[in-house]
Order: structure tokens, then sequence, then C-alpha cells
């Protein structure tokens, strides 16, 4: 009987850490920076605030100018309501990476992004407008 107990919590910690790990250990934090281009609330089940910023940046090839998307979401109702006023202008913005996505977190972006995870804002660093680009 010792032993039935002894995996049950051998499992459950085992699945704690698995869930832990991937789904509420940061991955990575930092700002990006460009022009926010679309904001909206969407989903079936659980509504959340998707995102969209531009990202100028130079190209390989030949120095072209290459546009780089970064996709997020936020979870913040209150940062919600501030990223809608700065459609349109330049922004910076603080996101935390996840390595896997909750679906009451936001979307999954593991394939439209240049690396995998799921990126939540939740801060505003800097407001600036488009033109000064």
């Amino acid at each position: 009987m010792r032993f039935v107990y002894l995996l049950m919590l051998f499992v459950g910690l085992a699945v704690a850490g698995y869930v832990y790990w991937y789904y509420y250990n940061p991955y990575s934090d930092g700002y990006r920076e460009g022009i926010l281009q679309k904001f909206s609330r969407k989903g079936n089940v659980f509504k959340t605030h998707e995102g969209e910023l531009i990202q100028l940046g130079f190209g390989q090839r030949g120095g072209m100018i290459n546009s780089q998307y970064f996709y997020f979401s936020v979870a913040d109702e209150q940062l919600a309501d501030s990223l809608e006023a700065c459609l349109g202008k330049r922004v910076k913005l603080h996101y935390t990476q996840f390595r896997r996505n909750l679906p009451w977190r936001g979307e999954d972006y593991d394939k439209t992004n240049a690396e995998p995870g799921q990126y939540i804002v939740d801060g505003i660093k800097d407001v600036k407008d488009a033109g000064n680009y």
C-alpha cells in the first residue's frame, strides 16, 4: 500500500512540475518596439486581447527594408484599454514569453512569430507618433 502512495505522489509531483515548467515558468522577457498595427478582442470560449506590432529593420538582401511582425496577447483589461489608444503609434512594449500557451491567456502564435511560445504583453514603456520612426 505504501508503494501505491509513493507512486501517486511521484506522478502528482511530475505532473505539477511539467505544468509549472511549460505553462507558468517564463522562458524569457524583454522589450519589443514598433508600430502597433492591430489590436482586437477575440475568441470563441475565452475572449482575449490580441495585438500585432510591426518591427522595421534591414533585410538580408541588398539592404532592403524588411518588416517583421510580432504577435502578442494581453491579459490585463486596463492595459488593453491603453493599447487601444496607441493604434498607429510607435510603442515599446514589455513582454513575457512562455513555452506553451494557455487558452485563457491568449492565442498560440508558435507558427507566426520568429521564436515559438506565447507572448504576453504586461506593460507599455514608451509611446511616440509613428512619424518619428
